[in-house]
């Protein structure tokens, strides 16, 4: 008789969003995992007071590509006209949320360090900015900086030491936030687990989380479990990290606040392909600051009318060659 073989358990996630776990990236990373000094199995957190709680995210849409030649000079110099977003959701259990600070930005960046600039056009304005990376994906990753530039701004502004503040996605650099500041990871990129403390977090319930772990110098970390896809794998799995600054205690005092409220707020699969981990309060903030940006072909057609009177920082007026950007470009 055969042996039975265990069933595989089978994470399927929207391909519109990316890859789940990139291949490339499946090594584990160089982690710290004694650093809470408890033995790595799940955590159940004590039972603590509900608190206020502030879910902050941004967006961003590049809504041309741009190529800028110079009279008497046949090299092109490549840019980008975007606009980026960012917002907060306040909320409590039980409580109606708030959707406060509601931001938009519009900009042009270039490779090198040339500014381009267009004149307003028709209600659109746009920043100036340059550096952007001479590679494939140097544009796209400046206009990241410039989205998250304006979350960790507003996480500062908005922060008090009465207020959990979860920052969708990876913290980076928050300077003087006034309060807790947890970053919430959605995505698996990279395995940062060995086999062994691996096992615990495909181990963990809802509500439950892993013992802290280190990542590098600057960040303490831990997996918790949201609800709606299951309990088994890698299904609603979060990934929460706070500054390593804060030292293991109020680190912990963090994690467990956030595994026991972040699963009242986790999105809802029938509305979110993203879901759980999309958490609502996101989800909903993302759809009104998609509203906030406006319409890109709109926007496209201002970049055509301003780029016909473009210069460069050096007051040269340049040829600015406008094309569309994929629909499906962030």
């Amino acid at each position: 008789m055969d042996p039975v073989l265990p069933t595989p358990q089978v994470l399927v996630a929207d391909p519109s969003y990316g890859a789940g776990l990139d291949p490339a990236e499946s090594e584990t990373a160089a982690v710290d995992v004694t650093v809470e000094g408890v033995p790595w199995r799940p955590i159940t957190p004590g039972g603590g007071e509900g608190g206020e709680l502030a879910f902050i995210d941004g967006a961003q849409q590049i809504e041309a590509w741009l190529t800028v030649t110079t009279p008497g000079d046949p090299r092109a110099l490549p840019g980008a006209a975007f606009a980026v977003a960012a917002g907060a959701v306040i909320t409590a259990r039980g409580r109606t949320a708030d959707i406060v600070g509601l931001r938009v930005r519009r900009a042009v960046v270039t490779v090198g360090d040339r500014r381009l600039h267009l004149a307003p056009v028709g209600g659109y304005a746009w920043e100036s900015r340059c550096e952007a990376a001479q590679e494939a994906t140097g544009l796209a990753r400046r206009v990241g900086e410039v989205r998250q530039q304006l979350e960790l701004a507003l996480a500062e502004e908005i922060a008090h030491r009465d207020r959990l503040v979860v920052l969708d996605g990876r913290l980076s650099f928050i300077r003087d936030a006034a309060g807790p500041v947890v970053g919430a990871i959605k995505s698996h990129h990279r395995m940062y687990l060995p086999p062994e403390e691996a096992r615990v977090v495909v181990g963990l319930g809802v509500g439950q989380r892993t013992p802290l772990f280190a990542i590098g110098e600057d960040r303490l970390s831990w997996y918790q479990r949201l609800p709606g896809v299951g309990d088994h794998g890698w299904a609603g799995i979060l990934r929460g990290e706070v500054a390593r600054s804060l030292g293991a205690q109020e680190a912990r005092h963090l994690a467990d606040r956030a595994a026991r409220e972040l699963p009242y707020f986790a999105g809802r699969p029938h509305r979110d392909p993203r879901a759980p981990q999309n958490l609502a309060p996101v989800a909903g903030l993302e759809a009104r600051l998609r509203h906030r940006m406006g319409d890109r072909r709109l926007a496209l057609r201002a970049v055509r009318r301003a780029a016909a009177a473009a210069r460069l920082d050096d007051a040269t007026r340049v040829g600015v060659a406008v094309a569309e950007p994929d629909p499906l470009a962030a």
